[in-house]
């Protein structure tokens, strides 16, 4: 949703009650798009019954609890930004959700695959239009196939089955490619197999990080301490 071309979102004070209107029905505001976007419901076009019963009813529809902390628009463009992503690249979406990381790296002209657990989700990313493939599994059982310029990811929050997503995920990077993921502060600490894994990585290849404060929310909108991450693959 975009508002008029006069009306700043931070200064004027119709732009500070519709921020806060949408921001309470789900909406985050997007810098590059200069939009609010409800991230979890883009861009299948499913927020505008949600817009509707603002419009209609003249008050804030009420958050919808949807099991999930998408990644708001804000940082999917700092990630895909951060990796400098060109027309052309042949990008990786693993886990992938609603595609909002997809849907970002395809708006700047790149190739993407998505591989998606949950059979619904893979099909809104079909019917989208936003990926070239689509594949519905797991994606910690598919082998590694080294063919990517870029893998992009929110992998799930709990810490060891994270590590596990960005370890298997450098294995899909060709020389020279790098991964960029949204992960919880202090994510490499952990003590099991596939966080000691995922310190070696990140000591072998190298990275670079960036805090991101009160950005990200719970599913019940909490607050998460998290990072952007900017792994980087094999050389040759």
């Amino acid at each position: 949703m975009r508002l008029p071309l006069d009306v700043d979102p931070a200064r004027s004070g119709l732009g500070e009650r519709t921020a806060r209107v949408l921001t309470a029905a789900g909406a985050l505001f997007s810098p590059r798009r200069q939009a609010f976007v409800f991230a979890d419901l883009f861009p299948f076009g499913q927020a505008q019954p949600l817009i509707d019963y603002m419009i209609v009813n003249r008050k804030t529809a009420p958050r919808p609890y949807r099991g999930e902390a998408p990644c708001p628009p804000a940082v999917a463009e700092q990630l895909c930004d951060e990796l400098a992503l060109r027309p052309g690249w042949t990008v990786l979406e693993p886990s992938a959700g609603h595609g909002n990381l997809a849907a970002e790296a395809a708006d700047r002209g790149c190739a993407v695959d998505c591989i998606e657990l949950e059979h619904h989700r893979a099909r809104d990313i079909k019917e989208a239009g936003l990926a070239r493939h689509v594949i519905t599994a797991d994606f910690l059982t598919l082998a590694q196939q080294p063919q990517y310029d870029a893998v992009i990811m929110y992998p799930p929050f709990r810490r060891d089955l994270a590590a596990a997503h960005l370890v298997h995920a450098h294995g899909f990077l060709r020389p020279g490619g790098q991964i960029g993921a949204l992960v919880s502060l202090g994510l490499e600490n952990g003590v099991r197999k596939a966080s000691v894994a995922l310190r070696e990585l990140l000591q072998r290849y190298g990275s670079r990080r960036y805090a991101l404060e009160g950005e990200v929310m719970s599913p019940s909108g909490r607050p998460l301490n998290t990072e952007l991450w900017i792994i980087y693959g094999p050389q040759h």
